[in-house]
């Protein structure tokens, strides 16, 4: 299916703008399924103006920009995303796993503590868990 034919498929009625946000997110996760990361980007640009505390956004657009080989714009996007959005705590997770990665240690436990910071703020015991475990597989690994 083309992107043109996903669009077409949609609804004719005027939906909400949750709804609208949730379209964009599904074609921007259609097009990165596809490897069309640079439309992606796009299409989680759009959704991320609209919806700038939608930490998905923030991930998703980051990813994008990974996968075309662009590090270090992926961690500005991480680092707006953990500033904005309502939840950023896998902002910091991604922020944590891709400083591992480029071997930039202090970062990466200093974005992992604000991870559990925030899931702790949260009292969410599954993403405690969570910001625990990509701790211990990310960052001391390295």
């Amino acid at each position: 299916m083309e992107a043109a034919q996903f669009l077409s498929d949609l609804p004719r009625s005027q939906p909400s703008l949750a709804d609208t946000i949730e379209k964009i997110y599904g074609l921007g996760f259609w097009l990165h399924a596809r490897g069309r990361y640079a439309d992606a980007a796009l299409a989680f640009r759009t959704m991320l103006r609209t919806a700038p505390t939608d930490e998905r956004g923030w991930l998703a657009l980051g990813v994008c920009h990974e996968k075309i080989e662009q590090p270090r714009v992926a961690l500005q996007l991480y680092d707006w995303g953990a500033k904005v959005a309502r939840d950023s705590t896998r902002c910091h997770l991604a922020r944590a796993r891709l400083f591992a990665q480029l071997d930039r240690l202090p970062d990466a436990a200093e974005a992992a503590d604000a991870a559990l910071r925030v899931a702790e703020e949260k009292g969410d015991d599954e993403l405690i868990a969570l910001v625990r475990a990509e701790r211990r597989n990310h960052v001391a690994q390295h």
